[in-house]
């Protein structure tokens, strides 16, 4: 068990952030811990108490059969990076760049199966089935802006929707970090490239543009490694999130390391190499 998905009371009405951290000031942590309390007595008020004991039941229940649609219900939005250590194969962190239109040109995207990219005019249509084989998406600033645009590009097919969306830019928030994703690899000190300084969203429309109008293959890819790394960096970025949030709230968790994006630089590379 990670320690994160049991942890949480927030899966009935009644239970929100600040009755859930009243729980754990009152040192019942876990699952098993409120459990014990509620055997013996009144710990919220009995109405309270039945239902949270009920959904603790059925999420514990669909954690044994690792039913992510279920726990998807159960727990609070706000509350699904919780999920992501039960289910990490069945993660995909990608990221998009645009044109000036908020087009597509191309998409990251690192999953069970590997890293690859997305390239418009090519392999684009691709996209959605990969995609779709993924029930967690992990994004920094999906919610707002990658997936609406992509439902946009794709407005013609079905696109697929995932079980869990993790938009890392409202979960970094809360672990007290500031600023867009580049600014936060450097605080985490998860640097780029020193051919990677430096860019930018706006490099990325200029990149695409030297490549479509001069066939430049140095900047397609430049263009494909920059946007690799966006994607990879989100899952280093994520796990340090829940560590974080495990210090802030005091748990008592054996801390294991963070994704080492080194495991796919390689293909990172080769994928690069190959292309133009």
């Amino acid at each position: 068990m990670s320690g994160f998905l049991e942890r949480t009371f927030q899966l009935s009405k009644g239970v929100g952030p600040y009755r859930e951290r009243e729980l754990w000031a009152q040192g019942l942590e876990t699952w098993e811990q409120f459990e014990a309390a509620a055997a013996k007595g009144v710990v919220m008020s009995k109405s309270i108490d039945t239902a949270t004991l009920e959904k603790i039941a059925q999420a514990r229940a669909a954690l044994a059969k690792n039913d992510l649609a279920t726990l998807a219900g159960l727990v609070s939005p706000k509350e699904h990076w919780r999920l992501y250590p039960h289910f990490v194969d069945q993660a995909a962190f990608f990221d998009i760049e645009a044109d000036g239109d908020n087009v597509p040109t191309v998409v990251g995207v690192m999953d069970r199966e590997g890293v690859v990219s997305f390239e418009r005019g090519k392999t684009l249509p691709d996209l959605p089935a990969r995609l779709a084989k993924s029930p967690i998406w992990v994004t920094f600033n999906g919610a707002v802006f990658d997936v609406p645009v992509l439902e946009k590009a794709f407005e013609d097919v079905e696109f697929p929707r995932p079980l869990v969306h993790i938009d890392l830019r409202f979960l970094v928030r809360r672990t007290g970090l500031k600023g867009g994703l580049k600014g936060i690899e450097e605080a985490l000190k998860l640097h780029r490239p020193p051919h990677l300084k430096g860019v930018k969203g706006f490099d990325a429309i200029r990149l695409w543009r030297e490549w479509t109008e001069q066939k430049n293959v140095t900047a397609l890819r430049i263009l494909l490694e920059y946007n690799l790394y966006d994607a990879i960096n989100l899952r280093s970025v994520l796990e340090w999130c829940q560590w974080r949030m495990t210090e802030q709230f005091a748990w008592q968790i054996e801390r294991r390391p963070i994704f080492e994006r080194g495991e796919v630089l390689y293909d990172v590379t080769r994928l690069v190499l190959a292309a133009g």
